[in-house]
C-alpha cells in the first residue's frame, strides 16, 4: 500500500494518493499521524475548490509543491513507524522501549551532559583524595556514557523532528560544554536515521554540524552523513529546493570538493575490503605462518644472508621475496585508504561493549568506562607498543577499542610486554614513534578522520550482532557522482579522471567506461583518456567501441606501440584479420624481434590463407623461441592446410613426444592421417583425444568443430560421419568392458 502511495505521488495523482494514505494509516494503526493527514487533505481540497472557481492565487504553485512533498513525508513516516512499531529485533525493541517510558528531551540531555562536563572540570578541586577523585570521575564518565547512548538511540529510532526538537538538537550541537566525542556519536545517529527516513530538519542539522563545528571528528562525520543522505534520499531531497541550493553553494568551496572526493574514493575502496580480507586469510597470513622460522624476533628481512638460505633450502629466498612483496603491497593498500585490518579484528567484536549500537561510533577515548582501568595507572610507557598502536592513524576507533578490551583480558605478564618501553634496540618501531611525534597532527587531518570513520561504519554494518536487521549499505554501489546534487562536486576539475582511473585500476569496467566516455567529450585531445577508454571496452569484449577509441588515440598520438598492438588485437578478436595484420606489421617495424608479435602476425596470415608467408614467421619464432611448441603447432597446421602431410606429421610428432602434449596435437595429427586416408592411425589419434574428454558428446563437439577443414582437405562428409559411428561403437565397447 505504501508503494501505491509513492507511485501515485510520482504521477502527481494527489487525490488518489490521499485515499491510499488514509487507508495505510488505518491499516498500520498509526493514529498519531491521522490528524496531520486530514489537515493536509483539507488544505488540498480548498486549493482544488479555489482553482475550480477560477480564482487567481499567485502562491498556488508553492502550495501545491508543499502539499506534494507533505504527502511524501507522511507516507514515509507511516511506513517507518509501522515497521518499528510492529517489527521484531533490537531496533524495534528500542523503539517500543522509548515509546513506553518517558525519556529525556534533547534539551534535558544537553543540560545533563553540560553538568557532567562541569563536574569533571572541578572534580580535582572537590576531591583532593586520589581514590575519591578516581571514583567520582569514573561515575561521571559512566553517566556521560549512559547519556550518549540514550542520545544515540533516541535519534536513531526517531520520527521526523518537530521544530522544538530541531531547535534543541541544534542548541546541543553548538554547546561548548558538550564534548566533541559525544557530538560525533550524535551525528552518526542522525546519519543512520536519515538513510532510513528523510527528514529535512535532520539534513539541515548535518549542514549546521559541518559548517559550525571545527572539530574534524564532528564535521567529517557530518559530511559523510550528508553524502550518504543525498545518495539514499536523492528523490526526497529534490522536493526541498532550499536544501539543494545549500549544496550547490559548495561548488565554490574547493575544500568541500576535495573532502567529498576523498569520501567518494573511500566508499569505492570499501568494495575491496572483502577481497583483501580473503587474500589475507587464504594467502598472505598462511604464507607468513609457513615461513615463520625466517621471521625471528630480532631478524630483519634485509639482514638475512641469502647465501646461507640457499645452503639450507633453495625455496627460502623465493619465500622471503614473496613475504617482502606482500608487506609492500599491504603498505600501498593502507596508503590508498584500504581496510587491511577488518579480518584481523573481526573476531574481537564479541565483547559486551559492542552490543550497544552507539559504541561502534565512539571516537577512541581512554576515559571510556569499558577501558578506563587500563589507563588508570602509569604502567603504560610513552613509547610502548600500545601507545604507538593507539596513536596510529592506520587503526580505526572500533579496532582500538577491540585491542584495549582484549588487553584487559590478558594476564598481567603478557600485558606488560605491550605496555613497556620498546627500547632503543628496536629501531624500526622507534622511528615509527618519532615520526608520529613529529607529525602528531597527521591523524587529525580530514582524510584520516574520514577514513577511520568509514572503517567504523563498515564494521558496524558487517559485524554488529544485529546487523541482519538492517540493509548493509556496503553492498550498494555508493557511486555518489550518479546523484544529481553531488555530481558537479564529486566530478569537479581533475577529480573525475582520478575516480575514473581508480575504477580502471580496480577493474570496475562499466563505471570506468562511463566516466572515460564523458571525459572523451570534455577532454577530447587527451590520448591517455582515449587509450584507457579503448582498453576498458576491450576488457569488456566490446571490440567495435574499443577500435573507435584506439583510432582516436592513434590520431592524437601516432604510432604509439601500445595503441597499435591493442588496435590489432581488437581487429583480430572482431574477425577483421586484414586490419589486424596491418597494425601488427606497423608494430613490427619497431619490434622486429618480438616473438609474440611475430607469432600473431603469422596467425593472421594463416587465417588469411597466406600460408607461405605465415610459415616464414613461424619458422623464425621456432628458431628463436626457447619453448617453440606454439610455433610448431602453427607450422604443422600450415603444412596440413597446404596438403604437405608428411611435413605436418613431422611437427605433430615432435609435439606428441614432448613432456606436455595437448589434446589438440592428437586431434590435428588425426586430421592429417584422415586426409591421407590412413583410417587406423587416424582412429588411434582420435581415441587419445577421447581419453581427455569427460563425455562422448564433448569429444564429438571438438571433432565436428573442424568439419569444414576436413571437407576442404578432401575428406567426404560420409567419411566424417563414419568416423563418428566408429567412435560410438568404440565408446559402447569400452562401456561394456567396464560393466
Amino acid at each position: 500500500m505504501y508503494n501505491d502511495v509513492i507511485q501515485l505521488l510520482d504521477q502527481h495523482r494527489l487525490k488518489e494518493a490521499f485515499t491510499q494514505l488514509i487507508a495505510l494509516v488505518e491499516k498500520t494503526e498509526n493514529w498519531e499521524l491521522k490528524p496531520a493527514v486530514e489537515s493536509l487533505q483539507t488544505t488540498y481540497n480548498y486549493m482544488v475548490q479555489y482553482a475550480a472557481q477560477g480564482m487567481e492565487d499567485p502562491g498556488r504553485e508553492n502550495l501545491y509543491a508543499q502539499i506534494h512533498r507533505g504527502i511524501y513525508e507522511l507516507a514515509d513516516r507511516v511506513e517507518f513507524i509501522g515497521k518499528l512499531k510492529n517489527g521484531y529485533g533490537h531496533k524495534s525493541d528500542t523503539y517500543r522501549k522509548f515509546k513506553r517510558f518517558a525519556t529525556d528531551t534533547y534539551g534535558q540531555l544537553k543540560t545533563s551532559l553540560e553538568s557532567a562536563t562541569e563536574d569533571l572540570e572541578v572534580s580535582n578541586l572537590m576531591y583532593p583524595d586520589a581514590q575519591q577523585l578516581q571514583a567520582k570521575q569514573r561515575e561521571l564518565y559512566q553517566q556521560q556514557e549512559r547519556m550518549t547512548d540514550q542520545l544515540f538511540d533516541k535519534t536513531w529510532i526517531s520520527d521526523c523532528w518537530t521544530e522544538e526538537e530541531a531547535k534543541e538538537a541544534n542548541e546541543l550541537l553548538v554547546s561548548v560544554l558538550v564534548p566533541a566525542h559525544v557530538l560525533a556519536v550524535f551525528v552518526s545517529a542522525v546519519t543512520l536515521n536519515l538513510m532510513a527516513l528523510f527528514d529535512p530538519r535532520k539534513f539541515q542539522f548535518l549542514l549546521n554540524a559541518y559548517r559550525q563545528r571545527t572539530e574534524l571528528v564532528i564535521n567529517q562525520r557530518a559530511l559523510v552523513g550528508l553524502a550518504l543522505a543525498v545518495y539514499y534520499q536523492e528523490k526526497r531531497l529534490a522536493q526541498y529546493p532550499e536544501l539543494t541550493a545549500a549544496l550547490s553553494l559548495w561548488t565554490e568551496d574547493p575544500q568541500v570538493i576535495e573532502q567529498l572526493h576523498s569520501i567518494q574514493l573511500l566508499l569505492l575502496i570499501s568494495r575491496e575490503t572483502e577481497k583483501i580480507d580473503r587474500r589475507m586469510r587464504e594467502e598472505i597470513i598462511p604464507q607468513m605462518m609457513h615461513n615463520s622460522q625466517l621471521l625471528e624476533k630480532d631478524l630483519n628481512i634485509e639482514e638475512i644472508d641469502i647465501e646461507e638460505l640457499e645452503d639450507k633450502n633453495p625455496e627460502w629466498e623465493k619465500n622471503m621475496k614473496k613475504i617482502s612483496e606482500n608487506i609492500r603491497e599491504l603498505g600501498e593498500l593502507q596508503m590508498e585508504g584500504a581496510d587491511t585490518y577488518m579480518g584481523t579484528f573481526a573476531q574481537l567484536k564479541s565483547y559486551p561493549f559492542f552490543h550497544q549500537a552507539a559504541h561502534w561510533f565512539y571516537p577512541f577515548n581512554r576515559q571510556t568506562p569499558a577501558i578506563a582501568d587500563l589507563f588508570a595507572t602509569d604502567e603504560i610507557k610513552e613509547k610502548s607498543f600500545l601507545n604507538i598502536m593507539l596513536q596510529s592513524p592506520t587503526f580505526c576507533n572500533s579496532d582500538k577499542y577491540s585491542f584495549c578490551l582484549t588487553l584487559n583480558s590478558l594476564p598481567h605478564s603478557q600485558r606488560n610486554m605491550l605496555t613497556e618501553d620498546l627500547g632503543e634496540h628496536n629501531e624500526m618501531m622507534q622511528e615509527t614513534f618519532d615520526k608520529m611525534q613529529s607529525d602528531e597532527m597527521n591523524q587529525e587531518k580530514a582524510n584520516t578522520v574520514a577514513r577511520q570513520y568509514m572503517h567504523d561504519l563498515y564494521r558496524f554494518f558487517k559485524l554488529w550482532m544485529f546487523r541482519n536487521e538492517q540493509h548493509d549499505m556496503f553492498t550498494d554501489e555508493l557511486a555518489l557522482w550518479k546523484c544529481t546534487a553531488l555530481r558537479p562536486l564529486i566530478l569537479a576539475g581533475t577529480y573525475q579522471k582520478q575516480i575514473a582511473d581508480f575504477l580502471f585500476s580496480k577493474e570496475y569496467l562499466p563505471e570506468a567506461a562511463e566516466l572515460y566516455t564523458q571525459l572523451s567529450v570534455t577532454q577530447s585531445n587527451d590520448p591517455d583518456i582515449w587509450q584507457k577508454l579503448g582498453f576498458v571496452y576491450q576488457k569488456q569484449k566490446k571490440y567495435d567501441e574499443a577500435i573507435q577509441a584506439y583510432i582516436q588515440a592513434d590520431l592524437l598520438k601516432p604510432d604509439h606501440i601500445w595503441t597499435l598492438k591493442h588496435l590489432a588485437q581488437c581487429y583480430k578478436h572482431s574477425g577483421n584479420y586484414q586490419k589486424a595484420l596491418e597494425y601488427f606489421q606497423r608494430v613490427e617495424q619497431s619490434q622486429p624481434e618480438n616473438l609474440n608479435l611475430l607469432l600473431q602476425i603469422g596467425q593472421c596470415l594463416a587465417i588469411l590463407r597466406e600460408y607461405d608467408k605465415a610459415l616464414a614467421y613461424f619458422f623464425k619464432v621456432e628458431y628463436l623461441e626457447k619453448t617453440p611448441a606454439n610455433a610448431q603447432r602453427a607450422i604443422g597446421w600450415c603444412y596440413f592446410m597446404t596438403g604437405k602431410y608428411p611435413e605436418a606429421h613431422r611437427f605433430y610428432e615432435k609435439l606428441l613426444e614432448s613432456e606436455e602434449p595437448q589434446t589438440s596435437d592428437w586431434l590435428n595429427n588425426g586430421h592429417v592421417y584422415a586426409a591421407e586416408k590412413n583410417i587406423p592411425k587416424a582412429l588411434e589419434c582420435y581415441r587419445e583425444v577421447m581419453k581427455s574428454c569427460k563425455t562422448h558428446d564433448d569429444f564429438l563437439k571438438i571433432y565436428l568443430a573442424d568439419k569444414e577443414v576436413l571437407l576442404e582437405q578432401g575428406i567426404s562428409e560420409t567419411t566424417i560421419y563414419l568416423f563418428r559411428v566408429c567412435f560410438l561403437i568404440r565408446s559402447h565397447l569400452v562401456g561394456n568392458v567396464h560393466e
